[in-house]
């Protein structure tokens, strides 16, 4: 957010507190855009301030009043004047944090979210701009506790990769500029940043169908989350579209466990009435497919085809190469930088207008064969 310091002087110094006015009110503004007081957070009194600095309490609100118009502070009758939410500039320092929930990873940082940071630390060092990432484990002091790290932390912005209502509310009462990512939630009205699951479920099924396959399976969670209901809903449309029937569900729970969905993968190829085809549009959930394939003696795209789910920038370190070789799946690709990328614009346009109306954006989704 750029600030036009040069008016605001103009502005304090016609209405007639010269220059030490003029001092105070940058020696303030310095303050807070570096953090030193957390969005949200009343400042001491005027009559407070007036003490500890040595000036007229006329002074002083002069300033507050030029910093309020600038947009650093609100006013708020008989409160006081309030940090504004945008006021902590990452420019200057104070850190966009980058939240996830400890019960969506069991590691301290998983292999998930480890990708998926490094995007979002690209993206914040091509602006100038500090990353901070930390876990948000409910158990270890709650809400209260988490955001007292990101007060201390001087954080200016959240970026909440997390589902937990609870949380999504406790955080967003910071009054930080927030944009939640890698998911959306029906209940919950605040800019989101997810891959676009309706156009890359809508893919997945057009490619089957247009392989002639007339049984297609799912194997996946169909309401865990919100993109398990944008995939399942567009791969579901793609099907009718092509005059078949809805998938046969063979739904898994959202972060099973890979023993887990190993057995559920056999169950679904080992059966008699076994599908000629699966969209898998989860990356461990393809995996476990090709997994459960090699022990019952059956070849992806020789016994039956999938369509799987990743990340392009680990396409080809991490995602084909654990497949047999031939066996790669054609796969759903989205762009983890794309995300990091609208989600810190989301975040400098939360940070200069507050109020402005939140967004759902998808990122694109390709399919690779």
């Amino acid at each position: 957010m750029q600030y036009t310091r040069t008016d605001s002087r103009r502005t304090a110094s016609k209405a007639g507190g010269g220059r030490s006015v003029v001092d105070f009110r940058s020696r303030m503004a310095e303050a807070i855009t570096r953090g030193d007081y957390a969005a949200g957070e009343y400042l001491p009194t005027v009559r407070e301030l007036s003490r500890r600095h040595r000036l007229a309490c006329s002074t002083v609100h002069r300033a507050l009043q030029s910093l309020a118009a600038e947009g650093l502070l609100s006013a708020e009758s008989r409160q006081g004047y309030r940090v504004r939410p945008g006021a902590a500039d990452p420019m200057r320092g104070c850190p966009v944090a980058y939240v996830f929930s400890a019960a969506e990873d069991p590691q301290p940082v998983g292999v998930y979210h480890r990708a998926l940071l490094a995007a979002f630390q690209g993206a914040a060092v091509e602006r100038g701009w500090t990353l901070l990432s930390t876990v948000a484990d409910p158990g270890a002091g709650g809400a209260g506790a988490i955001l007292e790290r990101l007060r201390a932390a001087r954080t200016g912005g959240l970026v909440l990769d997390m589902h937990q209502l609870g949380l999504i509310d406790a955080l967003l009462g910071s009054g930080l500029p927030a944009v939640l990512v890698n998911s959306w939630r029906e209940d919950v009205a605040m800019d989101t940043v997810m891959q676009d699951g309706q156009q890359g479920g809508l893919q997945a099924a057009a490619y089957l169908a247009g392989r002639g396959h007339r049984k297609v399976a799912w194997f996946g969670p169909m309401a865990d989350t919100g993109h398990s209901l944008d995939r399942f809903g567009g791969a579901l449309l793609g099907l009718r579209r092509a005059g078949l029937p809805a998938p046969e569900e063979h739904v898994t729970v959202y972060g099973s466990a890979p023993a887990e969905l190993d057995e559920r993968a056999r169950q679904l190829l080992s059966s008699g009435n076994r599908p000629t085809a699966v969209l898998a549009l989860w990356q461990e959930n393809a995996l476990a497919l090709s997994r459960a394939a090699a022990e019952l003696g059956l070849a992806v795209g020789r016994d039956f085809e999938m369509v799987g789910w990743c990340r392009e920038e680990e396409y080809e370190e991490s995602y084909a190469p654990r497949f047999r070789p031939g066996e790669v799946p054609p796969t759903v690709v989205w762009s983890a930088e794309a995300m990091a990328e609208a989600a810190l614009d989301r975040i400098s346009l939360r940070r200069a207008d507050p109020e402005r109306a939140a967004l759902r954006i998808k990122i694109p989704t390709r399919l690779r064969e």
